[in-house]
């Protein structure tokens, strides 16, 4: 039975690899993503866009005392923006941006005009327009949300220096990422799509996005120590999915970072 189970899996990744292409494609595979997404909320299709008080107030309470409140938050990869709205009730300025137009247009549609959120559509692949970002709103604190294990390991250490133009020489860079071992997880759970995934998962899957996890053993070849200091770390957290077809959350194995930029020239 695992066995077939386990064909069942990767027959289904291996289809939708070749169906949609390259996996270092990010910003085309978010953006099938976001058009097939119907429903958002804690009973929709979105995996991760669970209620703010199982998800960025529990992350609000691990960085906002590294942070400059002097700074704008950026949400990067905000999706709809579900965090970003909680987000904004504690910072006088909030940015939130994604690679998928889709994902910023459904941020706008939810956002009530009275809260003044700035959506950008923006690729952390692309340091132009990375560079652009930052010469417009300056050094910005991040709020990165499951962004990186989507991106494939040789890009990841291109993302983190894109990154840190945005952060300028005053911003502060918090992340929270799946375990290496979360597809494991999932498989445990209840699966009701073609994948045998729950359905959020399979409907990441199905639309070319590819996780490579993260290990926080692997911090220094994304963040290397000459170029990054870190302020605060821990691989024993979880993050809190909206609930699965079984009726109740996942629970999956996560890690965060909190790091800054070193000046360019400084030694550890």
């Amino acid at each position: 039975m695992e066995l077939i189970k386990t064909l069942r899996l990767l027959s289904n990744v291996l289809f939708f690899r070749f169906k949609h292409g390259d996996p270092h494609a990010v910003d085309r595979h978010w953006e099938n993503y976001w058009k097939s997404i119907e429903k958002t909320g804690r009973g929709g299709q979105v995996l991760w866009d669970n209620e703010p008080s199982r998800a960025s107030a529990e992350d609000l309470l691990r960085f906002q005392p590294h942070m400059d409140p002097s700074l704008p938050l950026l949400d990067f990869g905000c999706g709809n923006g579900r965090q970003t709205r909680y987000l904004v009730q504690h910072y006088p300025r909030i940015i939130g941006t994604d690679v998928s137009p889709t994902a910023i247009a459904k941020a706008r549609e939810e956002t009530p005009a009275a809260q003044k959120i700035d959506y950008r559509v923006l690729n952390g692949l692309d340091t132009r327009e990375m560079q652009a970002f930052h010469d417009e709103f300056g050094d910005v604190n991040i709020y990165m949300r499951t962004v990186l294990h989507v991106h494939q390991k040789d890009d990841q250490p291109r993302l983190a220096e894109n990154l840190a133009i945005l952060l300028g020489e005053k911003g502060t860079l918090y992340q929270i990422e799946l375990a290496l071992c979360a597809l494991d997880y999932f498989r445990t759970l209840p699966g009701d799509s073609p994948s045998g995934l729950p359905t959020q998962v399979h409907n990441v899957i199905r639309t070319g996005a590819t996780s490579v996890g993260f290990d926080p053993a692997d911090r220094p070849r994304v963040y290397p120590d000459s170029r990054w200091q870190v302020i605060e770390q821990s691989a024993d957290v979880t993050i809190n999915t909206v609930p699965l077809p079984h009726g109740e959350e996942g629970h999956v194995p996560a890690s965060y970072l909190i790091l800054r930029p070193r000046p360019q020239g400084a030694v550890n």
